[in-house]
């Protein structure tokens, strides 16, 4: 009996062993693996773009408006946000420089339009253009499939020619990734 119970402890000492020497490897290999896709995620530039930098983003493309309320400027976008994040299907170009933002709003009613406005005062300061009002008015606006805390990545692509007496925008802009 008393051998039964010295082969039962060397048994679990054998099986402790070797698990714990398949767990040190797997244990170390977690914390990798994990870093590397924490680095992954933060990066602050687009996935093959070159250009950009995280002190000096690229633009994403330019729009020239012209508008008694807004003046005439030109838009250079630097970033783009998901409408997600306020509760609309499309997405805000932010214009860093003149502090404009070019929104495209997709309405499941109306169809889609281009709202021009002052990040200051968007309310106060703000231009609408509606499908009806433009020459050349495509967009894109397609899941990449990824969700960042609960916002919905986009591609998004928009090429506008809007025109009406005393206010205009032309231009375009697009990103692989707006969220």
């Amino acid at each position: 009996m008393e051998s039964l119970k010295v082969a039962s402890q060397v048994k679990r000492r054998q099986t402790r062993r070797t698990n714990s020497v398949v767990r040190t490897p797997l244990a170390l290999l977690l914390p990798l693996v994990g870093v590397a896709l924490l680095v992954g995620c933060l990066s602050s530039r687009s996935v093959g773009d070159s250009k950009a930098s995280p002190s000096e983003p690229s633009a994403l493309g330019s729009f020239t408006v012209s508008s008694q309320v807004l003046g005439d400027q030109v838009v250079t976008p630097a970033a783009c946000t998901a409408g997600d994040r306020e509760f609309f299907l499309g997405a805000d170009f932010k214009n860093q420089g003149a502090n404009l933002v070019v929104r495209l709003v997709v309405d499941p009613l109306d169809g889609p339009a281009v709202r021009i406005f002052s990040a200051d005062a968007q309310f106060d300061r703000s231009v609408v253009f509606r499908r009806s009002e433009c020459s050349v008015f495509h967009f894109s606006l397609d899941s990449t499939g990824w969700r960042v805390n609960e916002v919905n990545d986009y591609r998004l692509t928009l090429q506008l020619d809007c025109s009406r007496p005393g206010e205009s925008i032309r231009g375009s802009a697009s990103t692989t990734h707006c969220h």
